[in-house]
């Protein structure tokens, strides 16, 4: 897998076009973490949650309506994923980004890990989606191919979906706008960055301890471009 560490934004430039040209010129998603050890792997997984996802998301989906005026159509499976994740409740579904400066603003924006490297992860979706999925489409999240991932949170099926995908979404709210939000969804505890042949999909650029404060005046440059 490739794996480059960088100190400074000059050396990030480069370390995103030797990845443009692993990928063979295509645009990579990006994610930001903190510690450079973390796997690429979702909370209901990190967290050691499977075996009560669908209580929890029963409940949820029990409570929302009450507290939230704008919940998705009961049929709706992915809507409510989503809905979830949008509230930082554990779920099969990781966050990336389009944009490398918003996935950068995660590795570097909590300072309680400034003593550890952080890494930012670059994913080829459509690799990732034919070594998954035997298709190198990238999903939107209500296409058939994909739906079993989203059942499985809500009802365990007997045929285990246990398939990795890279999917996309309607974006129901600004965060998502802003973020430039797209996701993976897991039916499997395997971390992305341990798949077989995950080589040909996913990189990884490590910012060391020493450089963070650095970078984060780089972010903190861009949101004062952005307004």
């Amino acid at each position: 897998m490739l794996d480059m560490a960088v100190n400074n934004f000059e050396e990030l430039l480069s370390a995103m076009n030797a990845i443009a040209d692993h990928f063979g010129n295509i645009k990579p998603w990006w994610r930001g973490q903190a510690v450079s050890c973390w796997d690429l792997v979702p909370s209901i997984h990190r967290q050691g949650l499977l075996a009560n996802e669908n209580n929890l998301t029963f409940r949820f989906r029990n409570m929302a309506k009450a507290r939230y005026h704008n919940c998705p159509s009961n049929d709706d499976i992915s809507g409510w994923l989503f809905l979830m994740q949008h509230y930082r409740l554990p779920t099969r579904l990781l966050d990336w980004s389009e944009s490398p400066i918003v996935a950068l603003y995660f590795v570097i924006a909590d300072k309680k890990h400034d003593f550890e490297d952080g890494a930012l992860w670059a994913l080829r979706p459509a690799r990732l989606n034919r070594q998954q999925m035997g298709d190198g489409t990238i999903f939107a999240a209500d296409h058939p191919r994909v739906l079993p991932l989203f059942r499985e949170a809500f009802v365990r099926s007997e045929k285990t979906a246990d398939q990795i995908a890279s999917v996309l979404t309607d974006q129901r709210d600004i965060r998502h706008l802003v973020q430039q939000s797209v996701f993976t969804i897991h039916g499997k505890e395997t971390p992305i960055n341990d798949l077989s042949g995950a080589e040909e999909f996913v990189a990884k650029v490590r910012i060391p301890k020493e450089a963070k404060s650095a970078f984060r005046g780089v972010v903190d440059f861009f949101d004062s471009v952005n307004g």
